[in-house]
């Protein structure tokens, strides 16, 4: 979920799961993974989506595109 400019991640993911992101926020943001390609959602304000998770476990480290001190790391296991 994403609230007040900030991320709320599950403590992990599985594996090639679909993970539903709801923005509480009116601003829109992005989920996109730090390396290139892995992952990358938008989210409008007010909306929610789906990505799927990497299919190899490890961190993930992430960002919203549009605000820069926004970060947080995705654990897939």
């Amino acid at each position: 979920m994403i609230k007040d400019f900030d991320y709320t991640m599950p403590t992990t993911v599985k594996a090639g799961s679909k993970i539903t992101v709801t923005n509480k926020d009116g601003a829109s943001h992005t989920v996109t993974s730090d390396t290139g390609g892995l992952f990358d959602a938008v989210v409008k304000g007010g909306a929610t989506t789906t990505m799927t998770a990497p299919m190899k476990p490890g961190k993930y480290p992430f960002h919203c595109t549009y605000h820069g001190s926004m970060k947080g790391v995705l654990v897939v296991v």
